[in-house]
């Protein structure tokens, strides 16, 4: 057997044929220490040697080796200046032999063999003080030799001195070292320590191969542990990821759950039989803090099937590489980058660390009813004191006293229903998620006349618990957002009936939009806008036809025709088409991004809808306010036609228009957020989707 590496070869023993060539390799060796004693003397390469710690071990006959010695001894002792002190040559040819080179980032079966590794070098300075490195394994790259005989001459090397313990670092671009510690582990004892995690922690059998993968491509080592002297600890950075972990509600995450899942004991030697264990249990809960922040909680589609987004939860791989490339200060930047990035997640979740210190704080009671308020006012009035005939602005009317009284303001001579109570009515319709428009309707009278209904959005602070909750749960579908919204891109936020183009994370266009009814709803969902056409003729959905238009045929076999539709036979089967035109479902223009469940963007003949404040009336897809404008502002980087152009195709027939770059759709549903003047904006809760992830995610 013999080991071949950058410093020579050693060899444990040779026939008495091969005495020869060994003989002269002993000659050889006999110069070169006498040359390096001498160079050494003289301080030749004092400064530049790289240290090393790795022995010299070659074997020499008996009469050569004691030669050999004599000889560097008289030389060394010749050589000296009278001056300075005598290094020991042994010492000193051992400072000379430049050390071994780890391999970066390849395996054994790699390196072809008769090929020397390519070594990955250490950038760290060099110092006079020899570095310990770990020892290649006896039979590691062994090679096919003749037998000499049992004689080998090796010198004793003192140990070098161990350094001081040094902070863990990390130079950017660069990996650091992998241990060559081996957990005693293999593929089926890993899927075994991860299976109860199936349950606990909703592990997907895909994420399970994904740690048997990731812990196979280290070769089994650890990604926590760090060996000091003969024992095995947690590394530091273990502590760092406890600490990521114990503060993830700050992003709305549980901690005790992630926390949980972390080794319970973190202090001491590891014992080797536990070494596994806690290894793979500090993996496990890093990356169960990166699938919760990028929305691996829940399943929306199983929410709602209208609830589609596309999560990109990471791969335990890739989570374990990033951090065993980071030091222990570098862990919580690795970890808090699979957070949401956009600037309405940060917004709000700035917001929430303000509610939570409100709450935190004494509580006074308002002027309203309600669970922290005091009795309302509406006590002292009579029992169905808003019936009779609407009020009229600026009209006289004995009700106006009560309704002041009612609405806290104080009271008038000539009881008008003026300016002042009209604006604090509005207030109140807001409030209680009416529509603001002064007129005292059937449900604005309801509401007035229940005593715990706020007067304004701000008497509604009191339940700040349920506004809390409310916010976890739209920071939970923040995550459901792709991490790259696109430099320009449409949101539209459902429940403010809002749309917007972003364009370098700027307002570049806005809209009012009109979204889908309760029991027809607009999906929730990301897609790429492909093209637009001017002039779109109207398929009926086959659910439209179904529920609505098959009825009313039936009864007036000439429902479809007299508003312009064209009906379409064939066999048992029928289909509706609407041709382009004004009276058209879809308007003028429509703007396409093909998705699972049909729904596009579009203008619409009925616009006086956009009037009101809730515009909740379609079957699904998102009616657009100005969409010329908006497709003006679209192909801005595609065609370039303005608005006047794009009208000037009205009535000319169907045309596409295709856009030379996809743009990124986005519809969501935000009940909770912060507005471009920093002022959080509630909404009501339309379809009842936070109402559903509250209840998924127990709040």
């Amino acid at each position: 057997m013999a080991l071949i590496g950058n410093e020579g070869i050693q060899v444990s023993g040779f026939r008495k044929k091969s005495l020869r060539p060994v003989f002269h390799a002993g000659c050889l060796l006999t110069a070169s220490l006498l040359s390096a004693a001498l160079m050494i003397s003289s301080g030749a390469f004092a400064q530049t040697a790289e240290p090393s710690q790795a022995e010299v071990a070659l074997p020499v006959p008996p009469d050569v080796a004691e030669a050999t010695a004599r000889d560097l001894q008289s030389v060394a002792r010749d050589a000296a200046p009278p001056t300075k002190p005598v290094e020991n040559p042994v010492a000193a040819v051992e400072r000379l032999v430049l050390p071994e080179l780890p391999v970066a980032d390849a395996k054994f079966d790699d390196i072809a063999p008769g090929k020397p590794a390519v070594a990955a070098i250490d950038p760290s300075p060099i110092t006079d003080k020899p570095v310990e490195l770990a020892q290649p394994a006896a039979d590691a790259g062994a090679l096919d030799l003749p037998e000499p005989p049992a004689v080998v001459v090796s010198v004793e090397v003192p140990k070098a001195v161990e350094p001081a313990a040094v902070t863990e670092t990390v130079v950017s671009g660069v990996k650091p070292a992998e241990s060559a510690l081996r957990l005693d582990m293999d593929e089926t004892r890993l899927r075994a320590m991860l299976e109860p995690s199936r349950t606990r922690y909703r592990l997907k059998p895909t994420e399970i191969d994904g740690f048997v993968a990731a812990y196979a491509a280290a070769e089994f080592r650890p990604f926590w542990l760090a060996e000091k002297g003969a024992d095995v600890l947690l590394s530091p950075k273990v502590e760092a990821l406890a600490a990521v972990l114990g503060a993830a509600d700050q992003d709305g995450l549980d901690p005790v759950r992630l926390v949980s899942a972390l080794p319970q004991t973190r202090k001491g030697a590891v014992p080797a039989e536990k070494r596994a264990e806690v290894d793979v249990q500090a993996s496990l809960a890093a990356f169960l803090y990166a699938r919760d922040a990028r929305g691996g909680r829940l399943e929306p589609s199983r929410l709602s099937a209208l609830m589609t987004p596309t999560l990109a939860i990471p791969a335990p791989g890739e989570v374990l590489d990033r951090l065993r490339a980071a030091d222990a200060r570098g862990v919580e930047g690795v970890l808090l980058a699979y957070q949401p990035q956009h600037a309405g997640y940060k917004a709000l979740r700035k917001s929430l660390a303000k509610l939570r210190e409100e709450l935190s704080a004494p509580v006074l009671t308002g002027s309203v009813a309600g669970a922290e308020g005091a009795p309302h006012p509406t006590g002292t009035l009579p029992a169905n004191w808003m019936e009779g005939a609407p009020l009229q602005p600026e009209k006289a009317d004995p009700r106006v006293s009560m309704l002041r009284l009612r609405l806290g303001l104080s009271a008038t001579a000539n009881n008008l229903y003026d300016s002042e109570l009209q604006n604090a009515v509005k207030a109140f319709q807001r409030a209680n998620d009416l529509t603001p428009n002064a007129r005292i309707t059937p449900k604005t009278r309801a509401a007035l006349e229940n005593p715990n209904a706020p007067l304004t959005l701000a008497d509604r602070k009191p339940d700040r618990h349920a506004l809390l909750n409310a916010m976890l749960a739209n920071m939970e579908r923040w995550r459901w957002l792709p991490s790259d919204l696109g430099k320009l891109h449409v949101f539209v936020n459902v429940p403010d009936f809002q749309l917007k183009v972003m364009a370098d994370g700027a307002v570049a266009h806005q809209a009012r939009v009109i979204v889908g009814k309760p029991a027809t709803q607009t999906p929730v969902f990301s897609d790429e806008m492909e093209h637009l056409i001017v002039n779109p003729s109207w398929g009926v959905p086959a659910s439209i036809l179904k529920k609505e238009f098959l009825p009313k045929m039936a009864s007036d076999p000439d429902y479809a025709a007299r508003r312009g539709f064209q009906v379409v036979r064939s066999g048992n089967s029928i289909s509706i088409r609407q041709p382009p035109g004004e009276r058209n479902a879809l308007g003028f223009i429509k703007f396409i991004f093909p998705n699972q469940h049909a729904v596009y963007l579009h203008d619409t003949p009925n616009r006086s809808l956009f009037g009101n404040d809730v515009r909740a009336f379609s079957h699904g897809c998102v009616r657009v306010d100005k969409p010329f404008a908006l497709a003006e502002r679209l192909l801005a980087a595609s065609t370039g036609q303005s608005e006047q152009q794009l009208r000037g195709l009205i009535g000319r027939g169907e045309r596409m228009i295709k856009l030379t770059e996809k743009i990124p759709v986005h519809l969501t549903y935000f009940t909770v957020f912060v507005d471009e003047t920093g002022t959080l904006q509630q909404r009501r809760d339309l379809y009842g989707h936070d109402a559903r992830v509250k209840n998924a995610l127990q709040l």
